[in-house]
């Protein structure tokens, strides 16, 4: 077995350079670790090619040697979908490795006529937005972790984040992809076209494929209008089912200048409090929303106006108890840090068990309602830490604190899950499934859905050589 350790990590080597195949246990053993740091793995190495055909050539290597290949972005995931599996035995991890993009990190085209940029999947999510806006244009993903996430990772796992209400998720913003298959074959779908019926829409099938069918490194991205300006609110609630009334309200006022809509439970504002001394632009209530309003042309206080005129109105009425309105940008950027803080106090105070679901917005309060009461009734002491996108259906239904929910985990699993798929809903809004969720998905999809799942993977990677066990299990 040492004979054919070496002559892989020679192969390797051979193929993107010696100091691109790290075998330092320090260095594999941090790259095999979650984003959350709750799953340690473990791999033969983390090897690291610079470009779409150095990867190709890595797969080429896996198949010669019979290795699995996890790839890797920024590990900022949340579902186990981009470290290997904890546990493997010994002979396993030696025919593991762990693929980074983050040398693949140039933007190769920025085409304002077109509104497109191309860019490799190892560039920072924050700088397509910065390469974006000057040319005076918008890539509107937008997420907690855009510092550190990755485009390819966030086309994997086809990312949401807070302007899915406005411009859709991932999926809807990429044009066009270059793809290294299992077989180490370049599959180039990097067209920039926003009509093309030709065909199959191949390019559909890898975004949300977390690393399963294909490894993208390269992409065509869609770019929007600039707004001119954004207005934010922080409002309070009088209590959760006022958000119907405060969303619905505030669509028929301003469309789709409505760019993003936040709900927030009291629970996470405390663990930020506690952790970074940050407080929210007003009191804490049980439940406030943060919400964006795009301005298009030069109607900025006009905007304004009829936005703290129809918060005023809802005041009057009983729906909000208090609220702010951003009147600058560096207000509006430290109601975004509040938000955006969020995920790192509770990780820091001790973590949570995490959901990240959807469900149709027309019954979403009343499942926070329903739902909150069955898990203290079930497991006491335990207390929903909720937020994320009302706008879109999807909230981050987490259960904590981790030292009372860790103990019961699997049980609060199935109870949230079970509440969702009652309410039509699904149990992976914006994260993925991973390797954390594939028994759930196996429990709430139903047997013909995951079969048409297993034969896609088997006719795009026969060997179960990429990322094995995430998204559906292949059976023996």
């Amino acid at each position: 077995m040492r004979e054919e350790t070496s002559a892989i990590l020679n192969a390797l080597r051979r193929v993107v350079g010696t100091d691109h195949v790290l075998t330092d246990p320090v260095d594999v053993r941090a790259a095999a670790l979650d984003g959350r740091g709750r799953r340690q793995g473990n791999a033969l190495a983390v090897v690291r090619p610079a470009s779409t055909e150095e990867t190709a050539a890595v797969m080429r290597v896996a198949n010669e040697f019979d290795l699995a290949v996890i790839a890797q972005g920024g590990n900022t995931g949340n579902v186990g979908g981009s470290t290997p599996e904890p546990g493997l035995p010994s002979e396993a991890v030696n025919r593991t490795i762990i693929l980074q993009t983050s040398r693949m990190r140039r933007i190769l085209n920025v085409d304002p006529i077109n509104n497109t940029v191309t860019v490799e999947a190892g560039v920072v999510l924050q700088n397509v937005q910065e390469a974006a806006r000057n040319v005076n244009r918008l890539f509107p993903l937008s997420l907690a972790a855009e510092g550190s996430a990755v485009i390819g990772g966030v086309i994997a796992t086809n990312a949401g984040g807070v302007h899915v209400l406005r411009y859709g998720m991932a999926r809807r913003m990429v044009l066009g992809l270059k793809v290294v298959l299992a077989s180490g074959d370049i599959l180039d779908l990097m067209r920039s076209l926003r009509k093309d019926n030709a065909g199959y829409a191949l390019k559909e099938i890898f975004i949300g494929s977390e690393g399963t069918l294909g490894i993208v490194t390269e992409a065509v991205l869609a770019l929007e209008p600039l707004p001119q300006r954004m207005l934010s609110a922080w409002v309070t609630l009088a209590e959760v089912r006022s958000v119907d009334v405060l969303f619905a309200r505030l669509e028929a006022q301003f469309g789709p200048s409505l760019t993003a809509f936040e709900l927030i439970g009291r629970s996470p504002l405390t663990s930020l409090t506690a952790v970074t001394g940050m407080k929210p632009p007003v009191p804490a209530a049980d439940w406030q929303v943060l919400l964006d309003i795009s301005v298009w042309q030069n109607d900025d206080e006009e905007t304004r106006e009829r936005l703290e005129a129809l918060l005023g109105d809802l005041m009057e009425e009983g729906v909000l108890t208090n609220g702010a309105v951003s009147q600058s940008d560096s207000d509006r950027e430290a109601f975004w840090r509040c938000r955006e803080t969020i995920p790192s106090s509770v990780k820091r105070q001790g973590g949570n068990v995490k959901h990240d679901i959807s469900v149709p917005r027309s019954v979403l309060s009343t499942f926070i309602v329903d739902t909150f009461a069955a898990l203290q009734t079930a497991f006491p002491g335990v207390e929903p830490s909720v937020f994320g996108h009302y706008g879109d259906g999807n909230l981050h239904f987490n259960v904590g604190p981790g030292s009372v929910a860790f103990p019961h985990e699997e049980a609060i699993h199935r109870l949230v899950h079970d509440r969702v798929i009652a309410a039509k809903g699904s149990i992976a809004a914006e994260h993925g499934v991973g390797s954390l969720k594939t028994d759930e998905l196996v429990r709430t999809k139903a047997p013909e859905e995951i079969a048409a799942m297993r034969a896609l993977k088997r006719a795009f990677d026969p060997q179960n050589r990429l990322n094995p066990g995430r998204i559906v299990r292949l059976e023996e």
